[in-house]
């Protein structure tokens, strides 16, 4: 008989290393299934996570169970048959959490913990907790912190590779600092799988194939079919054809897309009761309905489950199916879900199925849901320029708030004018444009310089072709668009321009130097200089030719025209052997952040504001720290002026002092003659030299010994926001 158990993560790496057997398919997980598990686990964690507990509490937080795997015994060996891609992510997690760990003071204990659950060490012989030959280099690499080259690797280490990057880029801010430890112990102690062992290889080949290829059983989506249609008249099995076709509509797009849907439609058309203690409706939807059926559908007799299949989850599912196209490849109608994708963000539609009406046309459906992801992109772009990590649960705070209002909108415009007066004063923060370097979020930087390249290139083409795709679209097999430095990392070839090789490497990071290009294309420059690549520029994007002086002086009317149209025709920089190093990074900064203010404002979007900026208050009255300044805490006296801040990161400490003016002065500064001095917190770790990240989180005040985020919420909290 097959055997199965109860196992916490940290048992399941404790004792034995995986090997996959021949019928196992390679590693295939990507952005969407990483971005769901980090959302998952981060907000079960959080959830229950109070500054008031102690790590003694997390012992008693709900758990999280992450679903069964099956193995075998194999000469001698434990073979994974079912459950690698979990598994894998897991190990991917916990390579970056000892990392996290090491760099992390209050952490710096869990590192050894996890290192023995990530690999054994034996007689000299290191082995990963998954012993894949081909996998074990790629591990070690991202273990080690180093560079890996996965140019011309098979795609599942591509994907493994990416995987551990999104891992990355998906990790709440809020897991940091004490709260890292409480959350390492929770994932070890609290997360859970069940293990199934068949025992030999005949019969894991055998259950392998039974649980992939058949297998009937009753889901928790064929027992919310019955109740939604138990009330059906005069016949439930009428609407089966319904049910059916909607379902496998939704799941011929995306596995495990119809209970995705129906969470979407539950949550914005039933905030309130979602909320509620009790079931979840996220972990276990058909029962959620079941306890929440009186309050949802008070009047069952004219309002009931059936109808509510037919008018509202039948109506709205074929609008679902096109926003799940849209995150993969952008639809014109709804072009932000694609860009909200990218993001991360993988629950971006609760709003839209709160807007829409059931008499909505199908143009109308669209053009509400298109406002909305403009909605979500603009406060994505605005609150990353001002150094806040922007995750899911940000998201949903933000949904939470503006939800009522959406809820009493009918049209488009009104829909509008409630997500405008929202984000009245979002479009401000885009003046720190200039201020975005290469080095504090790649990523998103990699993102803005596509937004605006996308734009030229429209702008010039008369809007008939869209390369945003192109862009952002990792290419199997080929090397992706990449971030260009448009002078060479080699300080001394530009030292007749600028002297200060560290102050140079400053100049050489900052947006106004960089572009977007075909990674072939960049890779085939080397370490040329500017003057010289001006003419091959000119074969590649548009905003990398007209750098060239004479760029439109041979064609280009169009895009001559467009920008002329757009107000930014004289403002375009050009470059010779004899242009001047830092106005010309400073100028083209300029230019970048005036296209910014063209393609985020709130009349392109469609988002018309109010005349009066709306509050950013949540449902229950309280303000988020959207829009916080560090300057504000230094008016405010939560920090004073004279006061030093550090911060850890690599082993090494770093510091900054604050100014009067609330600014900050680099202990440390790039320039020779003066010190350096930063209006943000983000800008003051890139100038004192400890790379890019949420400043937030990364100071402390070094006589308090408090970190600025938590000097913040004090801050907030006082001011009754």
């Amino acid at each position: 008989m097959v055997t199965a158990k109860d196992q916490s993560v940290a048992a399941l790496f404790d004792k034995r290393s995986f090997i996959l057997d021949y019928y196992q398919r390679d590693y295939v997980w990507e952005e969407p299934q990483i971005t769901r598990l980090m959302n998952d686990l981060s907000r079960k964690f959080l959830a229950q996570w109070s500054d008031r507990h102690s790590l003694r509490d997390v012992s008693s937080y709900d758990p999280y169970f992450l679903g069964p795997y099956i193995v075998c015994t194999a000469d001698g060996r434990t073979s994974l048959v079912d459950g690698q891609q979990r598994i894998i992510t897991l190990l991917l997690l916990l390579i970056f959490l000892k990392r996290k760990a090491e760099t992390t003071p209050q952490a710096h204990s869990k590192a050894a913990q996890l290192s023995t659950l990530i690999r054994t060490d034996r007689f000299g012989l290191q082995t990963f907790r998954v012993d894949v030959g081909e996998y074990a280099e790629c591990f070690k690499a991202l273990l080690d912190g180093r560079g890996y080259n996965v140019d011309d690797a098979p795609q599942n280490i591509k994907r493994i590779w990416q995987a551990y990057d999104l891992i990355e880029v998906h990790f709440p801010v809020e897991l940091g600092g004490d709260v890292l430890v409480m959350f390492i112990d929770w994932l070890l102690f609290r997360v859970s799988l069940v293990v199934m062992d068949a025992g030999d290889r005949e019969r894991a080949e055998e259950m392998f194939q039974s649980i992939n290829d058949c297998g009937v059983r009753l889901s928790p989506m064929d027992h919310l079919k019955r109740f939604l249609l138990s009330d059906a008249d005069p016949d439930p099995r009428e609407l089966e054809g319904t049910w059916t076709a909607m379902v496998s509509a939704l799941e011929n797009v995306e596995k495990g897309a119809a209970f995705a849907y129906l969470r979407t439609v539950f949550r914005a058309r039933f905030p309130e009761a979602a909320q509620r203690p009790g079931p979840s409706l996220n972990d276990a939807t058909h029962v959620w309905v079941r306890v929440r059926a009186d309050e949802i559908w008070p009047d069952p007799k004219t309002d009931g489950p059936a109808r509510f299949l037919t008018e509202v989850l039948y109506r709205f599912h074929s609008l679902y199916i096109t926003l799940l196209r849209a995150r993969s490849e952008t639809n014109p109608y709804v072009p932000a879900v694609r860009y909200n994708a990218f993001h991360g963000i993988t629950e971006q539609f609760d709003l839209t199925f709160a807007a829409l009406r059931p008499d909505d046309s199908k143009e109308v459906r669209e053009q509400k849901a298109g406002k909305v992801a403009a909605f979500l992109d603009l406060f994505y772009v605005t609150q990353t320029l001002y150094d806040e990590r922007v995750d899911q649960k940000h998201v949903d705070e933000l949904v939470a708030e503006v939800m009522p209002a959406v809820r009493l909108t009918e049209s488009v415009e009104e829909l509008g004018r409630a997500l405008g007066k929202h984000a009245a004063d979002w479009p401000a923060r885009l003046e720190r444009i200039p201020e975005l370097s290469y080095g504090a979020n790649r990523r998103f930087v990699h993102y803005v310089l596509t937004r605006l390249t996308a734009w030229v290139e429209r702008g010039a083409t008369g809007g008939e072709y869209d390369p945003t795709d192109r862009f952002l679209r990792h290419r199997p097999g080929e090397r992706d668009f990449e971030i260009e430095h448009l002078f060479t990392s080699t300080a001394s070839r530009y030292a007749h321009k600028e002297p200060n090789a560290r102050y140079y490497g400053h100049l050489r990071n900052r947006i106004g130097a960089l572009l977007l290009l075909d990674g072939l294309d960049n890779g085939s420059y080397g370490g040329m200089l500017l003057e010289d690549k001006l003419m091959m520029y000119r074969k590649d994007t548009r905003l990398a030719g007209m750098i060239n002086p004479d760029f439109f002086y041979r064609g280009n009317v169009k895009l001559r025209e467009f920008l002329r149209f757009r107000g930014l025709l004289q403002m375009v920089p050009t470059y010779d052997s004899g242009t001047a190093l830092e106005p010309f990074i400073d100028a083209r900064g300029r230019f970048y952040r005036e296209m910014a203010k063209r393609i985020w404002s709130l009349e392109t979007l469609g988002l018309a504001p109010d005349s009066v900026p709306g509050p950013a208050a949540t449902a229950t009255g309280k303000r988020t720290h959207y829009g916080v300044r560090f300057q504000d805490l230094v008016q405010a006296r939560f920090v004073a002026p004279g006061d030093r801040l550090v911060g850890h990161r690599r082993n090494e400490s770093f510091h900054a002092r604050v100014r009067p003016d609330g600014n900050l002065e680099t202990a440390s500064a790039p320039g020779a003659v003066s010190p350096a001095v930063a209006p943000s917190l983000s800008k003051a770790m890139e100038n004192a030299g400890a790379g890019g990240g949420n400043g937030w989180s990364f100071w402390q005040v070094e006589r308090t010994g408090e970190r600025l985020d938590s000097v913040r919420q004090r801050y907030l909290n006082q001011s009754g926001q």
